[in-house]
């Protein structure tokens, strides 16, 4: 083995020294860095299960999907109502006029009552002195298979036109 001078050793030393602070201070960066990591990972995970980032956001995200199957319900129904409103008394309208000449105050009356399908009734009401006679007729889309009187065909005419709504139609003919 060759023999090694003082400066020699001492070189030796110095860059054995060096790379062992190098390695020094890589470490205590990596252990550093690792405690961060180890903090974030506690910060996410939680120190208990259930209270940890990673369980809350499993949990909304169930809570998601049971919303979305609650509001696919929700939608379902109102269509379903949506359909069985169509049915349903949305048009109406009312004619007064007087049936004879020697009757005033226009007691007679036609009332019209349909639905979205133009489907329903007509109701009319003669009032002269003595006696008042009522009758009702099917409708069926905006007619019916029964003879209609000019003040039925208007009350009709009149609740398809979306008239009725607190307005009270006068017909000008009388019968």
């Amino acid at each position: 083995m060759p023999e090694l001078t003082t400066e020699q050793i001492t070189l030796g030393l110095a860059i054995a020294a060096g790379v062992a602070l190098l390695s020094l201070i890589v470490a205590l960066v990596s252990v550093a860095k690792l405690r961060t990591a180890r903090r974030e990972y506690l910060v996410l995970r939680g120190d208990n299960g259930e209270r940890d980032i990673i369980s809350a956001v499993g949990r909304a995200l169930k809570e998601v999907k049971d919303m979305n199957g609650r509001v696919d319900g929700v939608v379902a129904a109102q269509e379903e109502q949506a359909a069985l409103n169509r049915f349903a008394v949305q048009r109406f309208n009312l004619v007064r006029y007087d049936a004879y000449d020697d009757m005033g105050g226009q007691m007679s009356f036609s009332a019209a009552i349909l639905d979205e399908h133009g489907d329903g009734l007509i109701i009319t009401s003669i009032n002269g002195r003595t006696e008042a006679r009522t009758y009702a007729k099917p409708v069926k889309a905006l007619a019916s298979q029964h003879n209609l009187s000019p003040e039925e065909q208007q009350a009709i005419a009149g609740a398809a036109a979306g008239e009725g709504r607190g307005e009270i139609a006068a017909a000008s003919s009388s019968r």
